[in-house]
């Protein structure tokens, strides 16, 4: 590992303009105006030396990730000597995490910031499980600020709109990551009173930023107030439709929901019940917020129509619309996901149906990505869209492994295809998505094997059309196709698998070897 290497002046400025476009329309915790005054005093002193800052320092971090993706393709930052953009700004990351060590009894807004900010930097290097732990601690961090409450009223309207923002912004990221591991949440439920943050035009003038609105109905704060009732319809849904689960297991002598049929069945019957939920969001995104279809498709749908990005929209405004809609089809499809288990039910009602609602999501984040990434460069470098894409292939390998023989395969097939060239976009810069790519060729040998060893007619069904067949309903061996999956996974990319994971095919990167030794945390 080679010595730390920071930054000129003029280099950090560099990186820094890139946080105004990039992470700061998404990720809406800073004051614009504070934060360049606060900027440029750390340079008071001297010309050549700037002053420590862990957020000046988290954000270069965040920063530098961000920019070396956008270095031509195969060719490292010669500046910088890094090839994997993941660990870009790991020097600034360490410097950030010691100068913070000082603010635990004392903690400010600006160090909560700091905790937010790491966080998205570590789950971007594949890092989960030290990110959920520092959510964890930004939650806490909150807590003791009092965020978790609604400001007092005699706080100016800019600073009670950024505590919302802060905590709301630290609420989803932290619910997104809690459900996407499988873990329960940092924050109780009723421990918050906190209203959800404005997005009014008045407001977004007041913020002195350069992306203040966009037409009469949106401003760059609209984003963040949708990105937060979305988290907070699925975590509803998420919450009720588990609560049923356990109802109906205690209700029946299964030990498990996928060994009784009607129970799974009845579970099915009463998502669908709850999808309202999600329906009524989707009511609430204004059409500017919404990238347009060609051939007359519709936003946020799953029916492969392709993207017509409006030319003339800013640049802040088509990332957010695009971030939007793939985190929308990313919480869907895993509400979906546990209708597919290995080795499949035996049903083909709702849950069926559920099974292939999901991989249609997951087929529309493969070809959005895909089509985008070779369009522009609006997402490359944002790593939660390589992971989007990860969790989206695990659910359309598990459809494929379970339903080797529905009709909707063929399509599912396809996907995984235009998946790995996905990975191999996002590969250019980032090591682990080099290493997905291998795991889905593996995936896909195995999937095209099964499925050769199945090639049967499919059956006629009662209502006349055809019946298609799980592995389990022509005598392959129960645990095959489960075996197959997680030996695949464990073999090529030494993941550990969670078993508890909600989100029944989520990996967790912190396995991964070589990337750990990329960081080298040693106390030296």
């Amino acid at each position: 590992m080679g010595a730390e290497r920071y930054l000129n002046s003029i280099q950090e400025d560099f990186f820094l303009d890139m946080f105004w476009y990039s992470y700061h329309p998404t990720y809406q915790i800073l004051d614009e105006a504070a934060f360049r005054e606060h900027y440029k005093s750390l340079w008071v002193n001297s010309a050549t030396t700037r002053a420590p800052s862990a957020l000046v320092d988290i954000i270069l971090a965040l920063c530098m990730q961000f920019g070396v993706a956008l270095t031509p393709d195969n060719r490292p930052d010669s500046e910088l000597d890094i090839a994997d953009a993941s660990v870009a700004g790991r020097w600034y990351y360490r410097r950030s995490q010691t100068l913070l060590m000082s603010e635990l009894e004392s903690p400010s807004i600006s160090t909560l910031q700091c905790h937010i900010f790491s966080a998205v930097y570590l789950c971007n290097a594949s890092f989960q499980n030290m990110a959920h732990t520092t959510l964890a601690l930004a939650v806490r961090t909150a807590q003791i600020l009092g965020l978790h409450l609604d400001p007092p009223a005699d706080l100016p309207r800019p600073q009670r709109e950024l505590r919302r923002r802060i905590w709301w912004t630290l609420y989803t990221v932290e619910t997104k990551t809690c459900m996407k591991l499988g873990r329960p949440s940092s924050v109780c439920e009723g421990t918050a009173n906190c209203k959800l943050p404005a997005d009014d035009h008045e407001l977004a003038r007041l913020s002195v930023s350069n992306i203040a609105a966009y037409g009469d109905k949106v401003t760059w704060f609209t984003y963040g107030r949708l990105v937060t009732t979305l988290v907070l319809a699925v975590q509803t849904i998420h919450s009720k439709y588990w609560d049923e689960c356990a109802e109906l297991l205690a209700a029946s002598d299964a030990g498990n929901l996928y060994t009784d049929t009607s129970s799974l069945e009845e579970a099915a019957e009463f998502l669908t019940a709850q999808m309202g939920g999600i329906r009524e969001w989707l009511q609430t995104v204004p059409d500017a917020m919404k990238t347009k279809r060609r051939e007359g498709g519709k936003p946020f749908s799953t029916d492969g129509s392709g993207l017509n990005p409006e030319r003339y929209a800013p640049l802040w405004l088509q990332r957010q619309r695009l971030l939007l809609e793939l985190l929308y089809h990313n919480l869907v499809m895993n509400i979906y996901r546990s209708f597919i288990s290995l080795p499949s039910p035996s049903t083909t009602g709702v849950v069926q149906e559920h099974a292939v609602s999901c991989v249609k999501h997951a087929t529309t984040i493969t070809h959005t990505l895909y089509e985008m990434l070779a369009m522009n460069e609006f997402l490359k470098g944002w790593y939660e869209a390589y992971q989007w894409q990860w969790n989206a292939t695990l659910s359309l390998t598990g459809f494929m492994l379970a339903y080797p023989l529905h009709p909707a395969s063929v399509g599912v097939r396809a996907a995984l295809d235009t998946a790995i060239t996905v990975f191999e976009v996002f590969g250019h810069h980032f090591a682990v998505a080099k290493r997905a790519a291998d795991v889905t060729r593996g995936l896909v040998t195995k999937v095209d094997l099964l499925s050769g060893r199945l090639r049967v007619e499919p059956l006629p069904n009662e209502a006349g059309g055809l019946l298609s067949l799980a592995a389990t309903d022509i005598g392959i061996l129960p645990e095959e196709s489960s075996t197959m999956f997680q030996s695949t996974l464990a073999g090529a990319m030494g993941l550990a698998y969670n078993v508890d994971s909600f989100y029944s095919f989520e990996p967790l990167y912190a396995g991964s070897a070589n990337m750990a030794d990329a960081w080298s945390f040693s106390h030296q």
